[in-house]
C-alpha cells in the first residue's frame, strides 16, 4: 500500500503511469477502469490509498504497483538538464560500481564545486580503472577491438540544477514527492540504468541474450530514490554479447522532471509525425499525378522520394520500437535500404524535370546502391553496417554533383531552377549535418525532417511559378482566340485545298504507273499440260477519276518459252522493296527486264539452244545487274521458274521469296528447307547460284506466293499494337482448306484477319484432271530382260539390236517404265565402249526423264568420250548449275574445258574441287596435266 500526500494547490498532471515490478525488462501494465476511478476517488478526498492485486495468477507472486502523479507547482522552478560534460568509464561491471561510495573521483569543471562524498577514502583504491571521458562518448576503442562483455559509464549532478528553490527559498513540495524522467535516444548494446544505486530501467537482456540494439530508453522514477543525496549518480552499464556495436551518441542524454522532460519528448514525436504526413501527403499527391499523366515521370520519382523519406524518418522517431521490438536485423535492413534509394531517387527526379530524360550518372547510382540494397537484405549486421558506411561516403559526393546539377540549370537562366536551389541548398546542409551526426562526428539532433520543409517550398514555387506561366498564356489565347481561329481555319483550308490538288496529281502518277505496269503481268501460257491461274491483290488501291485500280511492288509475269526443242512455261513471282509508288517502280523495272528476257528468246535462236538451267541463269544474272545499279535503294524476292509442259519437270530459282508449297494427295508441303539466295539486287549474293529442279506428277499443284500470305493482322493487343501472324505453317492450312484453289485460299486466308501487305499468288497444275494413261509396251521389260541375256559381248550384233530396241522405243509414248530400261542400257554400252550408242540412249532416257542427274553426268562423260568435247561441257555446265558440290561432274567438266582448250575455266573449275576435296586423287591429276602443281593450292 502506497501512500502519496495530496496538496491542494497543486495541478495533477494529465497522464498516469503505472509499472510493475515482475521480471525483467520493466514493463508498462494497463490499469483497470475500477482501479483508475477508486485513484481519482481518493485523489479528490485528499488522500490516496489504493491496493491493486495482481492478475498474473500464473507467477502467484504479489507485484506492487507504483502510482506516481506529475504534480506541477507553479513556485517551483525545474528544467531539464543535458549530461554533457565529463564521464567516467571502465571495463566490466558489479553492482558496487552503482553504489555512491564507489563512484570515481570527479574532477570538476571551473565553477562547479565538488561534492564531499567524491573525497572519501573508499573510492581511492578504484580511482586506477577508472577513465574520464567527454559525451559524447567515444566506444570505438570496444567495437574496433571486437570488446564482448560489459562497461560502465558513470556520471554525477547536483539535484538543484534540476529544481532549483524560488525566490523566497521556499519548497512547498514534501521531499521526495517530485518525478524525475530520464531519456538516453538510441542506445546500444543491452543496457541498464542505475540512479544512486537503484535500477530504474534498461533495454535487452544478457542471459539469455535479447539484443537492445539502438533502441530508445525513456523512463520516470520518483525523486525518493535519491534518499537524502544532494547529487544524482547516473551509472549507464552497456553489455555487448553479439555483432552489435556499443552506442551511445545518436542524441543528447537528458534528465529532469518528468513532466518536462515527457512532455518535451511526446512534442517532439508529434511534430515529427506531423511532418510526415505533410511528407507523405506530397508524395501520394504526386503519385496521383503520375498516375494522371504517366508522361511525367518526374511526379513519379518525387513522390516515390517523399515516400521513402517519410518512412526512413520514421526510424527516427521512438515509434518504430513499437513496430519492430527486437527485431534488429529487420529494422536495420528496412532503414538502410530505404535511405539507400534516395539518391537514386532524388537524382531521376531531377533529371526528368529539367530534361525528360535518365541521367546515366544517376542510372550508375541506382544500380550502385541497388547493390547496396540487396547486400543488406541477405548480410549479417557487421555487413550491413559497412554497407551504411560506403553509403554515407558517397552520399556526401553525390550530394556536391546534385548541387551543380541544379546550380547548372541555375546559370542557364531555368526559373524552375531558382526555387529548387533554394530548398535544395537547405536539404543538403541538413543532410550532410544528419550524416555527420549519425557517424559521430557532431552531436546534435537530426534536421534532417524539418529541413524538407522548405525544400517542398521550393517544389511548390515551381508548380506555383509553372501555373503562373500557364494561366498568363491561357488568357492571352482566351484575348486573340477568335482572330487566330480564324487565321489557321483560313490556313486549314489552303492546306486542304493543296492537299487535294497534290492528292490528284498524286492518284495521276499512281494510275500512269499501273498503266505501265498491267501489259507486264499476267498469265500468257496456253498448254495442254501446264496450267497456270494468277491472284493479285494490291494493298494500295485508289481511284483517279472515274477509274479505279491498284498499285503495290508485287508482280506475276509468265509466258511460253522453247529451249532445245521442247515448249516451257516460264514464270516470275516478284515482290520488290518499298509500298506504294516505290514499290510499284522495282515492280514496273522487274517487269520490264523479264519481258526483253522473254522476247529476246522467243526471237533468238542462240537463246533458244541454251538448257533450262542456263536459261534461268542468264535470267538471274540480268536481273542482278539491274537492279545492283541502284545501289541498295531497291532489292527484290523473287522465284523464277520453268516448267516443262511435257514432262512437268520444274525448274526455279528462289532468291528470298516466301517458300514454294506442293500440294499432292490433299496435303500441302514446302518444297524448300533454307535460304538460297540473297534478295535480287544485293551486291555480295551468298553462295553460288543453283537451280533446283523437281519432277511434277500429274494432278500436282504448285503454289508460288509474296509474303503478303503470311503477313496477316490477327487483331489488337491491350496496348493497340498489332498482332501479326508469324506462323508460316497457317498457309499450308489454308492451302489444305481450299485444296489448292485460289479463291478457296484468299478466302481462308482473309478469314484469319486483314491483308497488311500486297497479296500475290501463282498457281502451276500439271495434268490436272487428265485420265491415267497406259504403258504402251507392257513386254518391253521382259524383252529388255531377254536381249540382254543373249548378250555375250559387244561385237556388231549386240549393238545393232540395242539400236533396234533403242528405235523401238522412241517411237512409244514416254512411260515411266521405261527409264530403268535406258538406264541399263546406257550403262551396256558404256560397257562396250561404245560412245556414240551411249550418247543416244542417254539423249533419249534426258529427253523423257530431265530430273534424271546422274544420266545427265553419264551424258557429259560419253561425250568426251565421243570426242564432242564443247557439247560435253554445256552438259557438265548444266548439271553444275543443279549440283554444284557433285565432285565427279566437277573434274569431268574441268577436264572437258581443258580438251576444249578453255584453260581459264578448267582452272577455275579445279580450284572448287580442290576446295571441297582436296586430296581427291582424280583432281591431282588433272592439276598435273594443266601444269598448275606449284600455282594451285587447295584453298583455291
Amino acid at each position: 500500500m502506497i501512500r502519496l500526500a495530496y496538496y491542494p494547490q497543486s495541478n495533477i498532471h494529465r497522464f498516469l503511469r503505472i509499472k510493475k515490478r515482475c521480471s525483467w525488462p520493466i514493463r508498462p501494465v494497463s490499469i483497470q477502469k475500477k482501479a483508475y476511478q477508486l485513484f481519482l476517488l481518493h485523489l479528490s478526498a485528499g488522500k490516496i490509498t489504493v491496493r491493486l492485486e495482481d492478475s498474473c495468477k500464473m507467477r502467484k507472486k504479489k507485484i506492487t504497483l507504483l502510482l506516481t502523479a506529475f504534480i506541477l507547482v507553479s513556485p517551483l522552478s525545474a528544467e531539464i538538464v543535458y549530461l554533457d560534460g565529463d564521464w567516467y568509464i571502465r571495463q566490466g561491471f558489479e553492482p558496487a560500481f552503482t553504489s555512491i561510495t564507489s563512484a570515481p573521483q570527479r574532477l570538476g569543471p571551473e565553477g562547479f564545486s565538488i561534492p564531499h562524498y567524491f573525497t572519501e577514502p573508499a573510492i581511492r583504491p578504484i580511482q586506477a580503472v577508472w577513465r574520464k571521458v567527454s559525451y559524447p562518448v567515444d566506444l570505438s576503442a570496444y567495437n574496433d577491438a571486437d570488446y564482448q562483455g560489459w562497461i560502465t559509464l558513470r556520471y554525477a549532478i547536483p539535484v538543484e540544477k534540476i529544481f532549483s528553490p524560488s525566490k523566497d527559498n521556499t519548497m512547498v513540495h514534501e521531499q521526495g514527492a517530485r518525478i524525475l524522467a530520464l531519456y538516453s535516444g538510441m542506445i546500444s548494446d543491452v543496457s541498464r540504468f542505475y540512479v544512486n544505486g537503484h535500477l530504474i530501467g534498461g533495454n535487452g537482456q544478457q542471459d539469455p541474450y535479447i539484443s537492445g540494439s539502438y533502441l530508445h530508453f525513456l523512463e520516470s522514477f520518483p525523486e525518493s530514490m535519491l534518499g537524502n543525496q544532494e547529487t544524482i549518480h547516473l551509472t549507464i552499464a552497456l553489455y555487448r554479447q553479439d555483432q552489435f556495436k556499443l552506442y551511445m551518441s545518436d542524441s543528447r542524454l537528458q534528465i529532469g522532471p518528468a513532466d518536462e522532460v515527457l512532455s518535451q519528448y511526446y512534442a517532439e514525436e508529434i511534430i515529427a509525425f506531423a511532418l510526415l504526413s505533410i511528407y507523405g501527403a506530397v508524395g501520394l499527391y504526386h503519385l496521383l499525378l503520375f498516375s494522371r499523366r504517366r508522361l511525367e515521370l518526374h511526379n513519379l520519382y518525387f513522390g516515390l522520394f517523399c515516400i521513402a523519406v517519410t518512412l526512413y524518418w520514421f526510424f527516427r522517431t521512438g515509434a518504430r520500437d513499437l513496430v519492430f521490438g527486437h527485431s534488429i536485423l529487420l529494422r536495420t535492413s528496412v532503414e538502410y535500404s530505404l535511405a539507400f534509394t534516395l539518391g537514386p531517387l532524388l537524382m531521376l527526379f531531377l533529371s526528368q524535370f529539367f530534361y525528360r530524360r535518365h541521367s546515366r550518372i544517376g542510372l550508375g547510382y541506382a544500380a550502385f546502391c541497388g547493390l547496396l540494397i540487396v547486400g543488406t537484405v541477405v548480410s549479417p549486421f557487421a555487413i550491413k553496417s559497412l554497407l551504411l558506411a560506403i553509403w554515407q561516403l558517397s552520399a556526401l559526393p553525390f550530394l556536391v554533383y546534385i548541387l551543380f546539377y541544379v546550380g547548372r540549370e541555375v546559370y542557364r537562366r531555368n526559373t524552375d531552377a531558382y526555387w529548387l536551389l533554394a530548398g535544395f541548398i537547405f536539404l543538403c546542409s541538413a543532410a550532410t549535418h544528419d550524416i555527420l551526426a549519425a557517424r559521430g562526428i557532431v552531436n546534435t539532433p537530426h534536421m534532417g525532417r524539418y529541413a524538407f520543409v522548405i525544400f517542398i517550398l521550393g517544389i511548390a514555387g515551381i508548380l506555383a511559378n509553372r501555373f503562373v506561366r500557364v494561366h498568363n498564356q491561357v488568357e492571352e489565347l482566351n484575348q486573340s482566340l477568335e482572330k487566330k481561329v480564324e487565321k489557321r481555319t483560313e490556313e486549314l483550308q489552303n492546306s486542304l485545298q493543296e492537299i487535294q490538288t497534290l492528292k490528284v496529281q498524286q492518284d495521276g502518277d499512281y494510275y500512269l504507273t499501273s498503266l505501265l505496269i498491267k501489259p507486264l503481268g499476267g498469265n500468257f501460257v496456253e498448254s495442254k499440260n501446264v496450267d497456270i491461274d494468277i491472284l493479285i491483290r494490291q494493298k494500295k488501291q485508289f481511284q483517279f477519276r472515274r477509274w479505279e485500280a491498284e498499285i503495290g511492288g508485287d508482280l506475276i509475269a509468265s509466258h511460253t518459252i522453247e529451249l532445245q526443242g521442247k515448249r516451257y512455261a516460264a514464270f516470275v513471282n516478284g515482290d520488290a522493296m518499298g509500298k506504294s509508288i516505290q514499290g510499284a517502280g522495282g515492280a514496273l523495272v522487274l517487269g520490264v527486264v523479264f519481258k526483253a528476257i522473254i522476247s529476246r528468246t522467243q526471237k533468238s535462236q542462240a537463246m533458244q539452244r541454251m538448257s533450262p538451267e542456263k536459261w534461268l541463269r542468264i535470267c538471274f544474272e540480268e536481273l542482278q545487274n539491274v537492279f545492283v545499279s541502284f545501289d541498295g535503294t531497291m532489292m527484290i524476292s523473287a522465284v523464277l521458274g520453268l516448267v516443262d509442259e511435257d514432262t512437268g519437270l520444274l525448274y526455279f530459282i528462289n532468291a528470298e521469296h516466301p517458300w514454294t508449297v506442293l500440294y499432292r494427295n490433299e496435303k500441302a508441303t514446302f518444297l524448300e528447307d533454307g535460304l538460297q539466295l540473297r534478295k535480287i539486287g544485293i551486291s555480295a549474293l551468298a553462295g553460288g547460284l543453283e537451280v533446283r529442279t523437281f519432277s511434277m506428277q500429274p494432278n500436282d499443284v504448285i503454289l508460288v506466293g509474296s509474303d503478303g500470305r503470311d503477313d496477316i493482322q490477327l487483331g489488337i493487343d491491350a496496348s493497340g499494337h498489332r498482332i501479326i501472324n508469324e506462323d508460316e505453317g497457317e498457309f499450308l492450312r489454308r492451302v489444305e482448306e481450299g485444296k489448292g484453289q485460289l479463291d478457296l485460299i484468299e478466302e481462308g486466308i482473309l478469314s484469319m484477319g486483314k491483308l497488311t501487305d500486297d497479296f500475290t499468288l501463282l498457281r502451276i497444275a500439271f495434268q490436272e484432271d487428265a485420265p491415267l494413261q497406259e504403258d504402251p509396251d507392257p513386254n518391253l521389260i521382259n524383252t529388255w530382260t531377254n536381249l540382254k541375256n543373249g548378250f555375250s559381248n559387244a561385237n556388231g550384233q549386240s549393238v545393232k539390236e540395242m539400236a533396234s530396241l533403242l528405235n523401238h522405243i522412241s517411237g512409244l509414248r514416254p512411260y515411266v517404265t521405261q527409264k530403268e530400261v535406258l538406264r541399263e542400257m546406257g550403262h551396256m554400252a558404256g560397257r562396250w565402249k561404245d560412245s556414240n550408242l551411249a550418247v543416244k540412249v542417254y539423249e533419249l532416257l534426258l529427253d523423257r526423264f530431265p530430273d534424271d542427274s546422274d544420266s545427265l553426268f553419264r551424258l557429259s562423260y560419253q561425250l568426251k568420250l565421243a570426242g564432242q568435247y564443247s557439247r560435253a561441257a554445256d552438259v557438265g555446265e548444266q548439271l553444275r548449275l543443279r549440283d554444284r558440290d557433285m565432285v565427279k561432274n566437277l573434274i569431268n567438266l574441268s577436264d572437258c574445258h581443258r580438251l576444249a582448250a578453255n584453260r581459264d575455266r578448267a582452272t577455275k573449275i579445279l580450284k572448287e574441287v580442290l576446295i571441297l576435296d582436296p586430296e581427291n586423287g582424280n583432281a591431282q591429276l588433272l592439276q598435273g596435266k594443266l601444269g598448275l602443281e606449284d600455282s594451285l593450292s587447295p584453298t583455291g
